[in-house]
């Protein structure tokens, strides 16, 4: 019977056992995948989906509501209540993420024979972090190399005619108008479906600058809330609904829905790493391949927020100036 050590060390993404490179087994993905998730606290609580193939097909079903009637005996009972059925996608991008370490590291790293497992959990950190910031600020139209990867959540949520829009208008007051203003566009119907032990599973998710501002109002009430707030520095909800700063989130942006709406999802048998030794140039050159992509599953269940006023008025400003440029 093997020790629990020599399983994890037969699942660890150890480079050097790929020789010059190749597809990881399942073991090995899966190992990946778990150190991707033990980095990141985000990819833990949302809806992770390890793909069997390079797209699926993301079902939702809704029953509407009111459908009961009083039986009616010796007649018809005819049909009161439809299931709708709800088709999105996922469709894993590839992507490529080359790191050069020196011959010199390599030496004088203290992790010893273990450096190319070190590695391969720096890199699936390295991974994970860049992918969560992509499943947010993802924009296919920009002109960021990095950034045009994917369209993320936030640039999925605002061209979806789906998804339902509160129009901050640029207000900082997050107790009195914006954080009240987002939850009352959330369909009233979610607020009983996602909820678990009498806690909502509807999150409210802003930038750490948002949540540290939204502190500061709180704090100047002179509450005992308030006081604790100061003394204590833990974070916070707004009328139960718990407030979950994040660092990719812009300043002027918000999103009100729940974890398990927000999917990511990536293709465990794309993951491939190579490793190339580069004598004349003293350095190992590691490659890894990999295919992901974010979806939303139920864009009615998720409200985003966003100074929308100014981002129109900017557009249509463009629009004059251009019209302008092309008369003169």
């Amino acid at each position: 019977m093997q020790s629990n050590r020599n399983i994890i060390a037969k699942a660890a993404v150890d480079t050097s056992a790929l020789g010059n490179g190749g597809r990881m087994n399942a073991e090995q993905a899966n190992q990946f995948i778990t150190f991707m998730r033990d980095y990141s606290s985000f990819l833990k609580k949302v809806n992770f989906i390890k793909m069997t193939k390079t797209t699926r097909d993301l079902d939702s079903l809704e029953v509407n509501k009111r459908a009961l009637r009083r039986q009616v005996e010796n007649a018809d009972n005819p049909a009161t209540g439809t299931v709708t059925q709800k088709r999105r996608s996922l469709k894993a991008i590839g992507v490529v993420m080359p790191y050069d370490v020196s011959f010199q590291y390599m030496k004088e790293n203290i992790e010893g024979k273990n450096v190319n497992s070190t590695l391969a959990k720096l890199f699936a950190q390295r991974f994970a972090n860049d992918t969560v910031e992509l499943a947010f600020l993802g924009d296919e139209s920009d002109t960021d190399n990095f950034i045009n990867i994917n369209d993320g959540w936030i640039k999925i949520a605002k061209e979806d005619s789906d998804t339902h829009k509160f129009d901050t208008e640029g207000s900082a007051d997050y107790l009195n108008t914006v954080f009240p203003g987002l939850l009352a566009a959330m369909p009233n119907k979610y607020y009983s479906l996602y909820t678990e032990e009498d806690k909502s599973k509807i999150k409210i998710f802003c930038s750490p600058t948002v949540n540290r501002k939204y502190k500061q109002q709180l704090q100047a009430r002179n509450t005992a809330l308030g006081d604790a707030l100061i003394t204590g520095g833990k974070n916070v909800s707004y009328d139960g609904f718990e407030i979950v700063p994040v660092a990719f989130i812009p300043d002027d942006i918000q999103i009100v829905t729940p974890y398990e709406n927000l999917i990511y999802g990536i293709y465990g048998q794309s993951l491939e790493v190579y490793h190339d030794v580069v004598p004349r140039k003293t350095r190992h050159e590691y490659t890894l391949l990999a295919d992901f992509d974010m979806e939303i599953n139920n864009p009615d269940a998720l409200v985003i927020g966003g100074n929308f006023t100014a981002q129109t008025d900017t557009k249509k400003d463009d629009a004059k100036k251009d019209d302008t440029e092309q008369t003169a």
